[in-house]
């Protein structure tokens, strides 16, 4: 009797297994890269181009399917090897290996609902308007300075919701987050003050990001929008960010122009300590044949604001790129030259200059 009770369970678990199968694709995918980097500095503050070699490995785990009730949904994690904080200033640092995740549900092919951690949603689908050969300019060697567009997921968990369709291959992206001090730990089922909780303090800020893409013809308009409220006493400073980028593609080439301005930051700091950023992009690139993309990128940023008693010169950068693609291999060497940079939260400075080169290689898998 036992037996055939242990026979019955098998045979149902197993039907069980087979039909949540039957209704999700699971996917397994991702890279592993090896970049150096050297280059020099001038001034004062800080020495940031000794010689450097290192890697990051991602692995994403996705799965896909129908609901019960005709609903599609999704979910992805990845696994990153080269977690770092995002954009907030936080005592306790718990960046473990699983970082952007996400979860869509989608009730018709027009809209879906999401929670992301560290996901592209919100004006962050905005934040590179132009193109891009290889990484963004802000992170392409690290060593810029340069202000990016704010956004409230990026480093933190969010809800909201995608809108398709909004004209050609449209898209509209709002992004809600209650808690900016979140980290990717945050438990589903503990409060903050639960078992292992402790640590993340009251409610630091919260905020909304509101981002749109849309592409008539050769032309890709992006727009977005960020407002953070800062809750950390009544002199922080509350940040709001905003960019608007057009890109005019005609293969094999690609030119595009961005503009964003952020009023304070995303970590919460007094008013007196807050800057006001406005950068100004322009980047295009070209397919010299189906394995060499180059490109090249230049930067300008004003900083002003409480902060700055004395105005410092114009940030610049420009970037150059060539990109070999060998499949599922790319090989690729960048240079970066960037002046009057700014150290950590302070003004710019003539003389502080930086010139970085980097090679890298990337195998996607």
């Amino acid at each position: 009797m036992k037996n055939k009770i242990a026979k019955s369970i098998g045979v149902l678990s197993l039907a069980s297994l087979m039909t949540t199968t039957a209704h999700a694709q699971l996917t397994i995918s991702g890279y592993a890269e090896a970049g150096f980097l050297t280059g020099s500095t001038k001034g004062t503050l800080q020495a940031v181009n000794s010689k450097g070699l290192g890697g990051e490995t991602v692995i994403t785990i996705a799965g896909k399917g129908k609901l019960s009730n005709g609903w599609d949904y999704s979910a992805y994690q990845n696994i990153d090897s080269d977690e770092a904080g995002n954009g907030r200033n936080t005592t306790f640092t718990r960046n473990g290996p699983l970082t952007t995740r996400a979860i869509t549900l989608s009730p018709s092919p027009m809209i879906s609902l999401f929670y992301t951690y560290d996901g592209v949603y919100g004006g962050e689908i905005a934040r590179t308007a132009v193109p891009a050969v290889t990484e963004r300019v802000g992170d392409l060697t690290g060593n810029a300075t340069i202000s990016e567009f704010i956004d409230v997921t990026s480093g933190s968990h969010a809800v909201g919701f995608d809108v398709l369709q909004l004209g050609p291959n449209g898209r509209l992206s709002v992004a809600y987050n209650p808690h900016l001090g979140s980290m990717p730990d945050n438990s589903s089922d503990r409060s903050y003050s639960g078992t292992l909780q402790t640590g993340y303090g009251a409610e630091p800020a919260s905020g909304y990001s509101i981002g749109y893409s849309v592409s008539p013809g050769p032309v890709t308009v992006r727009v977005g929008i960020t407002k953070i409220d800062q809750k950390q006493g009544s002199t922080a400073k509350d940040a709001e960010s905003k960019t608007a980028g057009v890109t005019f593609t005609q293969a094999p080439f690609a030119i595009g122009v961005q503009r964003t301005k952020n009023d304070g930051l995303k970590a919460a700091l007094v008013t007196t300590s807050s800057f006001e950023d406005e950068v100004d992009t322009i980047s295009a690139s070209f397919a010299a044949s189906k394995e060499l993309t180059i490109g090249a990128t230049y930067s300008t940023m004003e900083r002003t604001g409480p902060a700055t008693t004395t105005k410092g010169p114009d940030l610049k950068v420009t970037q150059l790129v060539v990109a070999y693609n060998l499949g599922p291999v790319v090989i690729s060497g960048a240079y970066e030259d960037a002046k009057n940079r700014a150290i950590s939260n302070a003004a710019t400075t003539s003389g502080l200059d930086a010139t970085t080169a980097k090679i890298k290689v990337k195998a996607n898998f």
